[in-house]
């Protein structure tokens, strides 16, 4: 049997079990365990934060207080909240969606 399709719930969901909140990334970048900062833009052209960490395996998305992915609407603002919050991060990869 062929498994069921991935509905938003099931993807929601997979994002909350993947998440890093504001505090913990901030955490991790000064303690130097990050390895790279991902930007992506998804189908709806917003901009979400996703991490490597030196210590884990696979990315982890910057999640709110709820658990869902944070986006910003705009690069430039997303680039202001790195610069005031993060300070200089060593490698950012950016992903711009095609549709």
């Amino acid at each position: 049997m062929a498994p069921a399709p991935q509905t938003t719930t099931t993807r929601t969901m997979q994002e909350r079990l993947s998440g890093i909140s504001e505090s913990e990334l901030i955490l991790v970048i000064r303690s130097k365990a990050l390895r790279r900062m991902h930007i992506v833009q998804n189908g709806e052209g917003k901009f979400r934060i996703m991490v490597n960490l030196n210590n884990q395996e696979g990315e982890l998305a910057l999640v709110t207080f709820r658990k869902t992915p944070r986006e910003w609407a705009s690069l430039d603002r997303l680039a202001r909240h790195i610069q005031e919050k993060y300070g200089v991060i060593p490698t950012i990869t950016l992903t711009l969606s095609l549709g």
